[in-house]
């Protein structure tokens, strides 16, 4: 069932297991672009050895930040979109939902596009035609996979918990195998250190960190209908722990074996693919049943979650009519894009929803609002209907840590829009990285604004 008014979860429906999410975040993360985030020139840049490290660095922050937001869905009943409520304000909480729904129609955009691709290139090995002989396949793969996606996203928990059980088994074997044909077909580099330190390796966990950020504003929304918070919490944190590090040591592995330095001719996943179809046929319609489960297993999350958090915004959404929409939007997105943006996305994922979520689980884990109560989060004159809906100390926070991050990252987004304005913006990247410094000026700058605004802050349930 799918609640549409965001009201909390009753009891009696909190129905999902530890393992229930545990498959579903490992669907999510058996994904091409995993393999692709493996392989990018940022993370394989600092070798094998290294890489490897910063995927586990990368995990372990970003899981934890999931798993800490599993529990509070599991706890509220609540999505999580709704739970910015308290923490921005229920305007301000405008700010993180509009976001949302532009970067996961983005994600529902890509995945499409991603799924596209390596159908095409399976085409060659099946005798099937390609986009090259005949233009329409392009639309026939896009419009398959996303016909397929918006049927899985409109299934609800019960089904959900069925088919992504099996599909996660299935992926399994299918992973299993694609990674023993890759490290069949490819000499491993040496695992040796010498290219990268503690702080190289912890800037290249930045993209690690930044895919796992992508998911956290959906984690309440699956945890919600969970019955614990423990057992959500960990099913999240190692769903996508298990799954997110494997996909992303096999596009490492790919990038390093083969020396890709840009994406300009090849990618890790592109090799992945064309070396499972050209292990034979049967290895070639054993990717093609891998592109087609992972691709909707990974996607019908970002079109359900796109749906949740839109009716965040107008509540007059139906569930049927959202689903349609987001899935035809995210088709008519995969059509115009290209491979060069992928990297860019990611990080600007980062810097827009870290310092987010790093204020609302401060807001919801600090001993102050241990009194919150999910039943009157939509009460128009209850206790968060406060400074008409704005909450001032954390809409500050986050443009502290927004700018701490895009800075980490010599204003790579600052600088993107102003020179679609004429102006030249540089600055040089911390060795660090850009996601721990983020974490700790957003939840300093919040910490302090709180004690200097304490006006500002919405009545507990003991006032």
């Amino acid at each position: 069932m799918q609640h549409s008014e965001h009201k909390p979860v009753p009891e009696g429906e909190r129905s999902l297991k530890a393992s229930d999410l545990f498959f579903i975040w490992f669907g999510a993360a058996i994904a091409i672009s995993e393999i692709w985030g493996g392989g990018l020139p940022s993370l394989a840049g600092v070798g094998l050895a290294a890489g490897l490290v910063a995927i586990l660095i990368g995990r372990v922050i970003g899981n934890g930040l999931m798993g800490a937001m599993a529990a509070i869905g599991a706890r509220s009943g609540l999505p999580t979109m709704v739970l910015t409520r308290p923490a921005f304000g229920i305007r301000g909480s405008i700010l993180p939902a509009a976001f949302n729904v532009i970067q996961l129609l983005g994600w529902t955009g890509w995945m499409l596009f991603v799924g596209f691709l390596y159908m095409d290139k399976l085409a060659e090995f099946t005798g099937l035609p390609t986009s090259a002989d005949l233009p329409a396949m392009k639309y026939v793969w896009i419009i398959l996979l996303g016909a397929l996606c918006m049927l899985w996203a409109a299934g609800g928990q019960k089904f959900w918990r069925t088919v992504q059980s099996i599909s996660a088994v299935l992926l399994f074997v299918l992973t299993l195998a694609m990674t023993w044909i890759v490290l069949r077909s490819n000499a491993a580099p040496t695992l040796d250190f010498s290219g990268a330190g503690p702080l190289q390796m912890l800037a290249a966990a930045d993209v690690v960190v930044a895919m796992s950020i992508s998911w956290l504003p959906l984690v309440a929304d699956y945890s919600r209908f969970s019955n614990s918070p423990r057992a959500s919490a960990a099913g999240t944190f190692w769903g996508y722990f298990v799954g997110g590090t494997w996909m992303y040591a096999v596009g490492l592995l790919v990038a390093s074996s083969h020396g890709i330095t840009s994406f300009d001719s090849i990618t890790p996943d592109g090799l992945v693919i064309e070396t499972m179809g050209s292990a034979g046929l049967a290895w070639a319609l054993a990717a093609i049943v891998l592109v087609l489960i992972s691709t909707v297993t990974t996607t019908f999350l970002d079109i359900y979650s796109c749906v949740v958090s839109s009716q965040s915004l107008v509540p007059s959404i139906r569930d049927r009519t959202g689903n349609i929409v987001t899935g035809v939007l995210g088709i008519l997105i995969a059509l115009f894009l290209d491979t060069a943006i992928f990297e860019p996305f990611l990080l600007a994922i980062g810097a827009i929803f870290l310092p987010i979520f790093v204020i609302v689980l401060l807001w919801h884990y600090l001993p102050r609002t241990a009194q919150f109560d999910p039943a009157e989060i939509d009460n128009r004159r209850g206790p968060y209907w406060y400074m008409s809906g704005f909450n001032l100390p954390a809409l500050l926070a986050w443009i502290v840590g927004f700018v701490v991050y895009d800075l980490a990252r010599g204003f790579g987004s600052i600088s993107y829009f102003a020179g679609l304005h004429g102006i030249t913006i540089e600055g040089n990247e911390l060795a660090i990285g850009s996601s721990l410094p983020c974490i700790l000026a957003t939840a300093a700058a919040y910490i302090l604004l709180v004690k200097l605004m304490p006006a500002s802050q919405p009545r507990g349930q003991s006032d």
